[in-house]
């Protein structure tokens, strides 16, 4: 009989925010809460070596079978642990894309991330590339200025749900309308997490708000057919809880050209949790884990001229 393969779990709890989405996703029971609530790994021989843990912590915090978390090279290190809220769906999204970038190989030289503002905004602060973060609403524009500007460079835009769809609701239907060559990933957690806990653009109906006390009366945008009908190249929607299939989506918005959309939907356990009577992040993944009322999976896949193509056939040619 082949022996077993016995796996390796590391914890950094200097990064640990205790948020305990590691304890309770692993479905072996690998992990105990110790006397602080951090996790500790108790049952090492029921390890199956599945990863989960290390895709869903938000934090950099847990990972297996490598002496060092194979992601730390991307980040800049000294900044780590990073301000989000503990069980934030935001540093998984980061996460995601990470992985993604590593799978295909990409110079992280030739890289930009480009932000607006609220809790997503952040994100470019950690990273170890070229980074951009601009005003409220407007990371589409400046991104475009990037990319026309160096062609050559992979743009990465990282947007909020009230960041992306509010105030920059504008220039992201034009932005996809145009098919700028972005890679766009809007991070929906259905509420303004940075700023009070307001409805969003993508607040449910009848959802809690610090805003809506009574229940939010108005219908949300659709974001992924909203992209889609506005014509976004690649549009896919996925949910914090299926980090494989986010990161086949993230891969794919990478390799292709024109605009390319993953729109994620991710737990807010601070407001959108708390008022909506979900405050633990695991109780909200294992929600997304069910299923949502909004189509999950790839929107559109096509292969249209971009801005820059067009550019080249009608202006440049003329000039």
């Amino acid at each position: 009989m082949k022996e077993k393969k016995l796996h390796k779990v590391m914890i950094k709890k200097e990064y640990c925010k205790r948020c305990g989405i590691c304890i309770n996703i692993c479905p072996t029971k690998v992990f105990e809460e110790d006397e602080r609530g951090y996790p500790a790994v108790k049952n090492i021989e029921k390890c199956t070596g599945c990863k989960l843990c290390e895709t869903h912590c938000p934090d950099f915090a847990v990972w297996v079978d490598n002496e060092e978390h194979p992601l730390w090279k991307y980040l800049r290190i000294e900044k780590i642990p990073h301000v989000w809220c503990p069980g934030c769906g935001i540093g998984i999204v980061l996460q995601s894309i990470l992985r993604a970038i590593d799978k295909i190989g990409l110079d992280k030289n030739k890289i930009v991330m480009v932000s607006g503002i609220g809790c997503s905004g952040r994100m470019p602060g950690y990273v170890d590339f070229n980074t951009l973060h601009t005003t409220h609403g407007r990371a589409l524009a400046f991104a475009t200025g990037i990319k026309l500007a160096k062609p050559d460079l992979k743009v990465i835009v990282v947007l909020g749900d009230g960041d992306g769809v509010a105030i920059g609701g504008n220039h992201l239907i034009h932005t996809a309308r145009r098919n700028v060559p972005l890679t766009v990933i809007l991070i929906n957690n259905y509420i303004y997490g940075m700023t009070g806990g307001q409805v969003s653009p993508t607040t449910p109906h009848l959802s809690y708000a610090t805003t809506s006390p009574y229940g939010n009366v108005e219908y949300p945008f659709d974001v992924a057919q909203l992209v889609a009908s506005a014509g976004g190249n690649f549009v896919a929607r996925t949910t914090t809880y299926h980090t494989a299939i986010m990161d086949r989506f993230i891969e794919k918005a990478l390799k292709k050209d024109g605009f390319n959309f993953v729109e994620v939907v991710s737990q807010c356990p601070t407001y959108y949790g708390r008022l909506n009577k979900k405050p633990d992040p695991f109780e909200m993944l294992s929600f997304y884990k069910k299923g949502l009322p909004l189509k999950l999976g790839v929107l559109k896949d096509e292969d249209n001229k971009t801005l820059i193509d067009l550019m080249e056939e009608v202006l440049w040619k003329s000039a």
